[in-house]
């Protein structure tokens, strides 16, 4: 896929949209920049899977040829003020996402380059979105889906390593709070469900969360159990008004 701004960071994660299963690719990186004054319209280019799979995805052979146009039409933006900002993949759909100042000139450019995938039925289209509402409330990962992305960040480390994933090792969880008491209230929650309190670190430079807790439990590091209960973890300590900052463990290669 063509990225040629020097600002780009991609992620991929997987979470639901209008109810359905959805996998999304999103540049996060031009969050600090967003929303572009020069770029007001939202411009999309949605694809219609030919054959998806049982879950409404593609399967791997079409995914190839949905990357084809995705690497057409971004190359195809390459001198032109277009940003490709994300894409989501659900329900038998594919959409990519760009903003621009020229929408017409979007429009009549994925036309002439979809009339290279005849086999595809597409739609291009734009709306105006100055404030990048598009990007921030539907593509833009929420705090949950970005401790997914980092969960996965941290196990493909892991992995690369020599990590099974599979034996249950210690795994360190770290949480902050803005009171004492508050911290305390979510240790005697974690540790109904398993938890030690190793560490109990005050902050003072820490201005809106300076009380923060190390917790350990042994678990295995595989995604479906990591994301488990980290997110387990993320409720809780938002439900005593604090956040969740992450985990790590040691590499087990036994």
């Amino acid at each position: 896929m063509n990225m040629p701004a020097d600002d780009s960071h991609w992620e991929i994660y997987v979470t639901y949209v209008d109810d359905n299963p959805a996998v999304l690719m999103v540049d996060i990186g031009i969050a600090e920049l967003a929303p572009i004054s020069e770029k007001p319209f939202l411009v999309w280019l949605r694809v219609d899977v030919l054959n998806p799979d049982e879950e409404r995805f593609p399967t791997e052979e079409e995914d190839i040829r949905l990357n084809e146009i995705e690497d057409a039409v971004t190359e195809s933006f390459a001198e032109a003020d277009v940003r490709y900002v994300g894409r989501i993949t659900s329900d038998g759909v594919r959409e990519f996402y760009f903003y621009t100042a020229d929408p017409e000139q979007f429009r009549d450019s994925v036309t002439t380059v979809m009339s290279e995938f005849p086999e595809y039925t597409f739609e291009a289209d734009f709306a105006e979105d100055p404030e990048w509402t598009h990007y921030r409330d539907v593509l833009y990962p929420s705090p949950e889906d970005l401790q997914q992305i980092e969960n996965q960040h941290i196990i493909n480390r892991l992995y690369q390593a020599g990590d099974s994933l599979t034996t249950p090792r210690r795994i360190d969880h770290y949480a902050n709070f803005k009171t004492s008491e508050d911290r305390e209230s979510f240790i005697s929650a974690a540790e109904a469900l398993g938890y030690e309190a190793a560490s109990r670190p005050d902050r003072p430079d820490a201005t809106e969360f300076p009380y923060a807790v190390g917790l350990l439990r042994v678990d295995p590091a595989d995604g479906e159990t990591i994301d488990r209960i980290t997110f387990e973890l993320f409720d809780l300590a938002r439900e005593h008004g604090g956040e969740y900052e992450g985990w790590g463990s040691e590499v087990i290669t036994e």
